[in-house]
């Protein structure tokens, strides 16, 4: 299947509905502890699942304001409103619109809208990864590497704390640049056009994960877990790197 129908859905909608809703006065309140939502997660979200809907109405969702509860089967859609929303609800201008589609067993369409830079990146389950309808691909990138490292989840909340210190400690004495920008999707979505050259998070939700996964996969990163086995939906680590040579140093570096 080529999900092109449901790519031109997201290609004409995600901006519009984002455009609807970003010179509207964002209201930020917490869902619990110090998690942020904003109106504006709410607005889009809605919004999507709407359009969602009227193509596909037999479809289902997984998503972070609505459907949290959701089932994972055939035609879900796992739907990050606003990927990023600590850094929204600022004014920092680090967050990502992000969806993706499981659908036969597996991650099938991607699509992350990044709108500081006007940036769509898609894929498609073995049709390669696109940013603003070019093909991309980790290698592509041609500026000089500096060897960066990207995590996400380094936080209070998250009690399981280990591997993150040990890749800090691998970075700092293999003067590796650290990066952490507090979006999954824009994280992952740079991993893909060869700009960060590792990443890590132990992040677990679905819409924080899904389509930044499919589209590293298309776009030729190696992603995959503790135990440098190919990353499966469920698993408890999500590692990308650039190349088998840096995928051999974090396994190396979280063992020691």
């Amino acid at each position: 299947m080529n999900y092109q129908k449901e790519l031109d859905l997201l290609k004409l909608h995600v901006p519009k509905i984002y455009s609807e809703v970003e010179s509207k006065n964002k209201e930020v309140s917490f869902k619990s502890g110090d998690e942020i939502v904003t109106t504006t997660d709410l607005y889009i979200e809605s919004n999507l699942i709407k359009v969602i809907i009227e193509a596909f109405p037999t479809d289902t969702f997984l998503s972070e304001e609505f459907h949290k509860d959701g089932l994972l089967q055939n035609r879900t859609w796992m739907i990050d409103p606003i990927d990023g929303t600590s850094n929204y609800a600022v004014d920092l201008n680090l967050y990502v619109v992000q969806i993706a589609l499981y659908d036969q067993n597996d991650l099938a369409l991607s699509f992350i809208y990044y709108p500081r830079d006007n940036k769509t990146y898609y894929a498609i389950k073995g049709h390669g990864a696109y940013l603003n309808d070019q093909r991309i691909t980790v290698t592509d990138n041609k500026k000089p590497s500096n060897k960066m490292l990207s995590m996400v989840g380094y936080t209070i909340r998250n009690s399981e704390k280990t591997i993150y210190e040990k890749l800090l400690h691998y970075a700092v004495t293999e003067n590796i640049k650290l990066r952490m920008l507090g979006s999954i999707g824009l994280e992952l979505a740079l991993a893909s056009e060869g700009i960060f050259t590792m990443f890590y998070t132990n992040v677990k939700n679905l819409w924080d994960l899904a389509p930044g996964v499919l589209l590293a996969r298309e776009a030729r990163a190696l992603v995959f877990n503790e135990k440098g086995k190919d990353y499966q939906i469920g698993d408890s680590h999500l590692f990308l790197s650039k190349n088998e040579a840096f995928k051999a140093k974090m396994l190396e570096s979280i063992l020691k």
